[in-house]
């Protein structure tokens, strides 16, 4: 019982003593603390918006995944790489190296059908599958806006 009343005294800080801090002090001790939280501000909005962000495909396997994902009934790509002087098709953007080509297809509940087909041009294969990503997850986002208007005005989309 003895030694919890020293600690008891001790914790009080009786044997320290306190001496009051000046006004000025205490208001360059409130400034620091009022700037460190508006230096925060910025820092969790950024770190809030890098973790909404959706991170790049950096190989095939992430873009099987992700398309996997994001078409759930199916998709299909096929990627053609040209080679210097080979004969490019009209469509094809100018470009100083030779494009890469990727045509990929959504596919539909239905065995064989295809919802979408699209090409995106590329000067890499890496580059070529992170806009066939893109493009899918702008299609996701345009799907739920309509979606989302029309549960709110009762409208239908049609093509």
């Amino acid at each position: 019982m003895g030694s919890l009343l020293s600690l008891t005294v001790l914790a009080s800080g009786v044997q320290g003593g306190h001496v009051r801090a000046p006004g000025y002090e205490t208001l360059m001790l409130g400034m620091v603390i009022g700037a460190l939280v508006l230096a925060c501000v910025p820092i969790a909005i950024y770190l809030r918006r890098e973790a909404r962000r959706p991170k790049p495909v950096r190989d095939q396997w992430q873009a099987l995944t992700v398309m996997g994902e994001l078409c759930p009934h199916g998709w299909q790509a096929h990627l053609t790489l040209y080679g210097w002087g080979a004969p490019l098709p009209d469509d094809a953007p100018p470009a100083r190296i030779p494009p890469v080509e990727l045509e990929w297809k959504q596919l539909g509940e239905e065995p064989g059908e295809v919802v979408v087909t699209r090409r995106v041009w590329a000067a890499t294969v890496g580059e070529a599958l992170q806009r066939m990503v893109d493009d899918r997850r702008t299609d996701v986002a345009i799907e739920q806006i309509e979606q989302s208007v029309a549960e709110q005005e009762g409208i239908e989309w049609t093509d």
